[in-house]
């Protein structure tokens, strides 16, 4: 699920500027229109970014953002239970954390991507990916821990035309590369990584601007139908290219969306994350006193 790798030829990715209607595009057929919430609400303030745990099919793993530490929490999907709070000692402090990603390297170890990519003025001169292996936890009380990873990869980089606000990453299962789109550009704009980091500063590079504005999230996971589809979501949509696995990110994004599901009932919604199954979750930051709870949407054969 969800594997990528270092090794193939990249494919060429062309600028590229799709036009299409946001508030117009055909809905996505095979999901639920409603979702399952969970039991209770998620005991975080300011949930930003999640990926699917490989090791537990009920749970995703979640990061706060906006100096909330640099912490990391698994989290049953169905419950709203927090099953495991990890403090990352890697050295890495939590300026604005905003999303997670995930990826399987050429010797089969599965990586988590913590992306440190929020600044809302775009004033920040680089960004960071931290890579760390997901971890493998036999303890699931909910107790803190402290967590050292046993290795870490680190994306130091800087857009190549200046700062950019962005709060979604995801990883392009064709060939291990980072894909990032901003928040507040008019048209969101995607930029390509590498898939290895080098020793000095990376570039990420343009590959496309979106009629999309405010993007909160993204995510690209192989399902068990053997697609790759990606989702990029904002506040109030969730735009879904369905994808064969083999098809390149940069590609995929030069065509029309569709739009998923989305009922509009969260106070600010700052994740979008596949499941194992096919189906997809959504979470929100806690505003006021509104609640997030985990919303499931069923992917139906």
């Amino acid at each position: 699920m969800g594997t990528s790798c270092a090794g193939p030829k990249m494919p060429r990715c062309d600028y590229a500027a799709p036009q299409f209607d946001p508030s117009a595009l055909a809905a996505a057929k095979g999901f639920d229109s409603l979702p399952q919430y969970s039991a209770q609400a998620v005991d975080l303030a300011e949930a930003s970014g999640a990926v699917y745990c490989s090791w537990d099919s009920s749970a995703i793993w979640v990061i706060e953002d906006g100096g909330s530490g640099p912490n990391l929490f698994l989290v049953n999907v169905n419950t709203g239970r927090i099953k495991a709070r990890l403090q990352i000692a890697a050295g890495w402090a939590n300026v604005d954390w905003e999303d997670l990603t995930h990826w399987t390297d050429t010797l089969g170890q599965r990586w988590l991507g913590i992306a440190e990519i929020g600044d809302n003025n775009a004033v920040r001169s680089s960004g960071s990916i931290y890579g760390l292996p997901e971890p493998v936890l036999n303890d699931t009380s909910g107790v803190t821990q402290t967590w050292s990873p046993a290795q870490t990869r680190v994306w130091n980089f800087v857009y190549e035309d200046g700062p950019r606000d962005a709060e979604s990453l995801f990883t392009d299962p064709v060939d291990g590369r980072m894909y990032l789109v901003t928040k507040r550009d008019a048209r969101n704009r995607v930029y390509v990584l590498p898939a290895q980091p080098s020793w000095a500063l990376d570039t990420a590079r343009a590959v496309a601007d979106l009629p999309i504005f405010m993007s909160t999230a993204a995510d690209r996971s192989v399902q068990p139908s053997g697609q790759a589809p990606l989702v990029v979501r904002s506040y109030g949509r969730l735009y879904y290219w369905a994808a064969e696995a083999h098809e390149a990110a940069c590609m995929v994004l030069q065509r029309t969306p569709l739009e998923l599901p989305y009922p509009d009932q969260e106070a600010q919604g700052e994740i979008f994350a596949w499941l194992r199954d096919g189906s997809y979750v959504l979470l929100s930051e806690r505003l006021g006193n509104a609640a997030p709870l985990v919303q499931r949407f069923g992917c139906r054969p």
